[in-house]
Order: C-alpha cells, then structure tokens, then sequence
C-alpha cells in the first residue's frame, strides 16, 4: 500500500530529524530518504520549490550514502531542509 502525500513528507521530516538529533544516517535511512524524494519529485503536487530542496536532500542521502559518511550531518541543511518540509506538510494538516 502506498503512502499518501502528507505521510510521505511527514516521513521524510522525521528521518531528516532524526539525523540531526543523532547526528547519523544509517545506510537504510539514506536509501529511503533517496526513495521518498524519488517519489515527491515524479508528484504533481509537490510544489517546484520543494522539488529543488528534494533534489538537495536526495544528493545528499546519495553522498553521504556512497562515502560512508554516516555522521557528523550539516546541521545547518537539514535545519532548513526540515523547515522546508514542514511548512510544505502543515498545508495537509
């Protein structure tokens, strides 16, 4: 079954959340960071701004992902990334 819109941003907003918490991103985190983006951009509904920061945030999970750099995450990023997302989801709520 496939999750809906907001969920999906919701979901997108707590892994980028956790990772800042955390400061680490597990190997599956960033793959599924990387799917949810994927999935975001190829929808219509997601506003062209937002498709750019996704665009951000799926090169980012790629990076981190191939280099094995599972810590030590630009705060200052996912701070914005996750605002960014949030407002975005706070139109569904």
């Amino acid at each position: 079954m496939a999750i809906n819109y907001y969920h999906q941003l919701t979901l997108l907003k707590d892994i980028l959340a956790n990772q800042l918490t955390e400061d680490y991103g597990s190997h599956d985190e960033f793959h599924q960071l990387q799917s949810l983006v994927q999935s975001l951009v190829q929808n219509n509904a997601t506003p062209e701004d937002l498709k750019q920061t996704l665009l951000s945030i799926e090169q980012y999970a790629y990076q981190h992902d191939k280099e094995g750099a599972h810590s030590h995450l630009g705060s200052a990023d996912l701070t914005s990334w996750i605002q960014q997302v949030n407002h975005e989801s706070d139109k569904y709520h």
